[in-house]
């Protein structure tokens, strides 16, 4: 059910009816603009009486006796099917608007858990009745995200690797664990991040496993893309994320990381340019790199966009508000640079890219 309001609440009706070649025409109302349709799909009537708000869909049927009445956009369209079934008219819907441009909220990538890597003892978030970490909330990252993204919680408990003959013992405890996995969705390795503002370092990493920089954060959860954006760091990918999936249109962009600003080369077969090149492979066309727009994080954008145009990839670069990262901006501004973003290799592109270096 959720799903289904989003989507009516997204389903422009004006377009609607001219997709199911419904005659209307245009008139002012005290609420706004009014579609005001010439036959109403329940009692017959063709003189015009059926009258719906542009914006929330919300109408009536001006006919006496109509049972129609005061409708909204499920109402509407259910008595345009004939009085269809409820499970037909959801099919109707989704169908209809994804043919208008609407696309499902991105569902998680299957995961194995299986390998070698053993996580420090913690739980998944949220947990089974639905609570989230405090701090990940304030950070915008709700419990939708933090399923989707695998995260969990060590209240208290450690790691322990062998490392050529000695043995490491690092306490996680009050650590958010970030699971990184590579393009198969193997996990390979992952970080834990202080949530108690005490400890340093920030972020944990366990020896003895593959380097991040290895792995495209989240990539094994752009197979199906043909555009993705790259940010930087962890809570980077989650905000890009969750501001494509606000906009309908958006969530067929998938969002991956670098853990760093440069792509990793040499290790054949294990690197972030070789991942790059498994998903071109596969579908992916163009590449929007949105690091932080300093100046040396815009430098690095551009190198890293001439080893992706290296491999075959169309790269564009997101140019920020100054010195902000994308989780620390609204998401109606990332969606607003991503659209904006500028192609280095062209005279227009790198003149914005100089001018945002410069100044």
């Amino acid at each position: 059910m959720s799903e289904l309001n989003e989507i009516l609440e997204a389903l422009d009706l004006e377009s609607y009816l001219d997709h199911m070649g419904v005659e209307y025409r245009t008139r002012p109302g005290s609420s706004g603009r009014q579609l005001n349709i010439k036959t109403c799909p329940s009692c017959g009537d063709n003189n015009w009486k059926v009258y719906a708000n542009e914006s929330t869909g919300l109408g009536n049927c001006f006919k006496g006796g109509c049972q129609l009445g005061t409708f909204n956009k499920y109402k509407f369209i259910r008595a345009l099917l004939g009085d269809a079934a409820h499970r037909e008219v959801i099919a109707h819907i989704k169908e209809s608007a994804s043919a208008m441009g609407w696309r499902a909220r991105r569902k998680a990538a299957a995961v194995d858990w299986s390998g070698s890597v053993e996580l420090p003892t913690s739980i998944e978030l949220p947990d089974i009745d639905g609570n989230n970490l405090e701090y990940l909330e304030s950070r915008g990252v709700t419990g939708d995200l933090a399923r989707f993204f695998n995260l969990r919680y060590c209240h208290t408990g450690g790691h322990k690797m062998e490392v050529d003959g000695a043995v490491y013992r690092q306490d996680y405890s009050g650590r958010v664990i970030i699971p990184i996995f590579d393009l198969e969705g193997n996990l390979k390795t992952f970080q834990g991040r202080d949530i108690t503002g005490a400890k340093e370092p920030k972020y944990l990493f366990p020896p003895g496993l593959s380097a991040s920089g290895r792995y495209l954060y989240n990539g094994h959860n752009a197979w199906q893309s043909s555009h993705i954006v790259v940010g930087e760091g962890v809570f980077d990918v989650i905000a890009i994320h969750a501001a494509l999936q606000e906009d309908p249109a958006l969530r067929n962009v998938a969002a991956v990381g670098t853990f760093g600003m440069h792509l990793s080369v040499g290790l054949e077969g294990d690197t972030q340019i070789d991942a790059f090149a498994s998903l071109k492979a596969a579908n992916l066309r163009t590449v929007t790199i949105m690091w932080d727009s300093e100046p040396a994080a815009l430098r690095s954008a551009i190198k890293a966009a001439d080893k992706l145009r290296g491999i075959g990839l169309t790269v564009n670069i997101a140019i920020l508000p100054k010195g902000k990262d994308p989780n620390e901006v609204s998401g109606a501004v990332v969606r607003k640079q991503f659209l904006g973003a500028v192609n280095p290799s062209d005279a227009a592109g790198a003149k914005s890219l100089l001018r945002a270096i410069m100044f």
